[in-house]
């Protein structure tokens, strides 16, 4: 089963990426919901070896090439 990384993508309005002192990324997800139904934002940690951190990486990349 095949997936496009492309269609998976979070709204870039509700994503915000970082990387720590530690080279650690870290991803965080706003929750979209709205008063008492809005659950807590979702923070995932990727580190180098993740099967995930190339991704994220890539994405941190683009942002901060966006605004050069």
């Amino acid at each position: 089963m095949a997936t496009s990384i492309d269609s998976a993508r979070f709204p870039e309005a509700r994503v915000s990426i970082e990387r720590r002192s530690d080279g650690a990324i870290v991803v965080r997800v706003k929750s979209d919901g709205q008063g008492e139904a809005q659950l807590p934002d979702a923070v995932f940690a990727f580190r180098c070896g993740d099967p995930q951190y190339a991704y994220w990486l890539e994405r941190l990349n683009a942002a901060s090439n966006i605004g050069q």
